[in-house]
Parts: C-alpha cells; sequence; structure tokens
C-alpha cells in the first residue's frame, strides 16, 4: 500500500535504493555494524557458514546485520511512500522529463571549452604568481 503508487516510480526506486545501499555499507564495511558486534559478541560469535558468498562468512553477528538492514529497508521504504517526500520525489521525476538534456556534441564542445579556460586561468595565474614572488624579493632584499 504505497501512496500514489504508479507515479514518480524511478525517482521513488533510485532514493530507496540508494539509501538501502548506504544502510548496507555501514552494515558491512570494514568498522561497521557486522564489525562492532564480533568485537562485542567476542566468543559467543559462532562461525555458521564459511565461505559464505559476498560477505566471506556467516556469522552470528552477520545475521544480526542482516535482520537490522531488512528492518531499516522497510522503515526506508515507509519513510519514501509518506504523502509528502512521495509528492516531493513524484514532483522531482517530473521536471526531469522536462529537462532539455545537451546533446553529445554540445556536452564535447562545454567540455573543450571550460577545459581551455582552465589552462588560460593556469598559465595567467602562473605569471602573476611568479611575477609578485620577483616583486618581493626586490622589495624585501631577496630573502636568508
Amino acid at each position: 500500500m504505497s501512496y500514489r503508487k504508479n507515479d514518480g516510480r524511478y525517482a521513488r526506486m533510485f532514493a530507496f535504493w540508494a539509501l538501502f545501499l548506504l544502510v548496507a555499507y555501514g552494515c558491512f564495511h570494514g568498522g561497521g555494524l557486522d564489525d562492532v558486534l564480533a568485537r562485542w559478541m567476542e566468543t559467543s560469535n559462532p562461525t555458521l557458514i564459511s565461505p559464505f558468498p559476498i560477505l566471506g562468512e556467516l556469522r552470528g553477528s552477520t545475521c544480526v546485520a542482516i535482520g537490522v538492514l531488512a528492518v531499516l529497508g522497510f522503515f526506508i521504504y515507509m519513510v519514501l511512500n509518506r504523502p509528502r517526500i512521495a509528492d516531493a520525489l513524484i514532483d522531482t521525476e517530473n521536471e526531469m522529463v522536462r529537462v532539455t538534456w545537451p546533446t553529445w556534441a554540445e556536452t564535447w564542445q562545454g567540455t573543450l571549452a571550460v577545459t581551455a579556460m582552465v589552462a588560460v586561468l593556469f598559465v595567467f595565474l602562473t605569471i602573476v604568481d611568479l611575477g609578485l614572488v620577483m616583486a618581493m624579493n626586490l622589495l624585501m632584499g631577496g630573502g636568508a
């Protein structure tokens, strides 16, 4: 039962998976929830399955972290389907459909223009900086 179920589908899916993967990273990346629980449980953290796909081995702490991830995934789903948040995501997707995206040629021309401007500014600022260093050396007597 989600609010306006078929509207803003892609924006909601993107938001859900982005948040879910961020939480999963926090649960299983080095020093994350799984490792904290493993240190806390010490000897009462049996290895259930070894080797285990993706995670290396399935331990008691890993099962707890998977449970936390599942609960937080459900919480994220519920929050994203609240009317105000869902309406914002639906409006975002509708606006993204209306955007006029540049062609590949326009993108390439813009990239070249930015690269050329950065190179010109680099040369200009390098020359100005060297000139100011020389002026300071003249004024200060050459330094020590």
